[in-house]
């Protein structure tokens, strides 16, 4: 699920690499746009509503639910959430300072165009809402702020998210209890049917309503003392409506009623992915390695900090032409590298750095 995420973030293929202010890769031909649609924007958009559904599953585990158990709860999830959260948002904030002393500044376009206004709500903003104008760091160059604010670590806003929806999990074991498997029916139908349309572009209450669906999916589930993996098994057909539901979704990814075929891809992903990996698991196929499985936080926190640095170094270092094949040699090789070096990053601060080390990784 992490490198899910890496590759859409990675997607540089499809949007472009900025070099010495000339952007390349921004005439790629059908087939490598197909390629890298399937991968990055379809079978990825799985992952996050994945790590929401294990979320809201994991919160209610083996436990009964009441204020104390809450409160217990939400101090554990400050530790593993809110202080690495923090942390990496502020290693993102001081890696731009960084770039814009005069020994960097030279090496990184634009970078001596950002200004530095400091006050409190723009210091909230950079590490929880920001849009590229209403943070500590602001960007003159940009056409447009974002229409979904991030935070100075873009990826963090999942945690980000998180956190709002587990303040909000008192409501949802209400819901879950009073509505039982009606509320999670009627909420999926809702975002389906009628979705965000009656809410402004990119509301930040368009986003919580689309993860606190999956959330509640998990949360049901373990409230009911369910097992996820059973129960997803009892559908096991549905994994035959993944491959063509991917195949629908590349070819109407730009259309307007992409949004019907969408969703139900998501929920029919979420499906295929436990039931595969569970089979495969049971039948000894694949195994769990400890160590990739222990470092997926770190890397899905660290991919970010530099993921367009390596684009530019293997674009420049190499003398790659503007291509095909080098778009799709970049695609490959950036979320690659990637990994690969958070990997390195992980096992080094964990050797040499435990303290700082367990801060960053939330204790995992």
């Amino acid at each position: 699920m992490t490198i899910g995420i890496i590759l859409a973030h990675g997607n540089l293929a499809r949007l472009g690499i900025m070099v010495h202010g000339v952007k390349y890769g921004t005439n790629l031909p059908d087939w490598l746009i197909y390629t890298i649609s399937l991968f990055s924007e379809v079978l990825a958009s799985i992952c996050v509503p994945t790590f929401f559904v294990i979320s809201g599953y994991l919160f209610f585990y083996r436990s009964d639910f009441d204020g104390h158990i809450y409160i217990q709860k939400l101090k554990k999830r400050f530790r593993t959430l809110m202080i690495p959260y923090l942390l990496w948002n502020l290693i993102a904030l001081l890696a731009v300072l960084v770039k814009m002393l005069p020994i960097f500044s030279s090496f990184f376009q634009n970078i001596n165009d950002i200004e530095i206004r400091f006050s409190l709500i723009r210091l909230f903003n950079t590490f929880f809402y920001g849009d590229g104008t209403n943070g500590i760091l602001v960007y003159p160059y940009l056409a447009a702020p974002s229409v979904s604010p991030l935070p100075i670590n873009g990826p963090m806003w999942y945690v980000r998210d998180l956190m709002v929806i587990i303040l909000l999990t008192p409501l949802v074991y209400w819901l879950v209890k009073k509505l039982k498997i009606w509320y999670v029916i009627g909420l999926g139908l809702y975002l389906y049917v009628i979705g965000n349309r009656f809410l402004p572009e990119g509301s930040y209450l368009s986003i919580v309503l689309d993860y606190l669906f999956f959330f509640s999916i998990g949360a049901y589930l373990s409230i009911n003392k369910q097992n996820m993996v059973t129960q997803m098994r009892k559908l096991k057909y549905v994994t035959i409506l993944f491959i063509p539901a991917a195949i629908f979704n590349v070819l109407s990814i730009t259309t307007p009623y992409n949004r019907y075929i969408f969703f139900p891809f998501i929920v029919i992903g979420i499906i295929t992915f436990i039931v595969v990996v569970s089979y495969l698991l049971e039948k000894n196929k694949i195994h769990v390695n400890e160590t990739l499985a222990n470092c997926s936080f770190f890397i899905f926190a660290f991919h970010s900090l530099i993921l367009i640095e390596i684009g530019k170094i293997l674009f420049i270092g190499l003398h790659l032409n503007d291509t095909p094949l080098t778009m799709l040699f970049l695609y490959i090789a950036i979320p690659t590298i990637s990994v690969c070096i958070g990997l390195i990053v992980y096992l080094f601060l964990k050797r040499f750095a435990p303290k700082l080390f367990s801060l960053l990784n939330g204790g995992r």
